[in-house]
């Protein structure tokens, strides 16, 4: 299970870091329409939604500084799980609060592309198997 809970962390992890670099560096629109011509590739096209306002984009470029940071702790949790497990149910917290706020957007202005709601069911749905693993882990080391 400690390796499971590793594997998790870590992929987690260094997929917001490589995203929020993505978003930083391309910005959000092209981070977003890379993503979505990849989803389509698979599952067939979907309307694109044009153009993301400039606004927007500074908004995603700035929280993206957030988001890989938010990686680079998973990182470091997942890396000395004895010193840092403590901050798991935060970070899945954190996580699962993304989802629902990409549920609230859902309900509240429509469905975004595919691929986002597929992104939805998995902040909702990674957190609380990141937790049963956790819970795991941690009766095996008090144990």
């Amino acid at each position: 299970m400690r390796v499971l809970l590793k594997v998790l962390l870590f992929t987690l992890g260094g997929s917001a870091v490589a995203i929020a670099a993505a978003i930083f560096v391309f910005g959000a629109g092209a981070t977003a329409h890379a993503f979505e011509a990849a989803f389509d590739a698979v599952g067939g096209p979907h309307p694109g939604e044009g153009a993301w306002p400039a606004v927007m984009d500074s908004e995603l470029r700035f929280y993206a500084a957030l988001w890989g940071a938010y990686g680079v702790i998973l990182v470091t949790v997942a890396r000395s799980l004895d010193i840092h497990g403590r901050w798991i149910p935060w970070l899945a917290l954190v996580f699962f609060l993304g989802g629902l706020g990409r549920a609230l957007s859902m309900v509240l202005v429509g469905p975004p592309h595919p691929m986002f709601v597929v992104l939805m069911g998995l902040e909702l749905a990674l957190p609380p198997l990141i937790m049963v693993v956790w819970r795991a882990v941690r009766r095996d080391l008090t144990s």
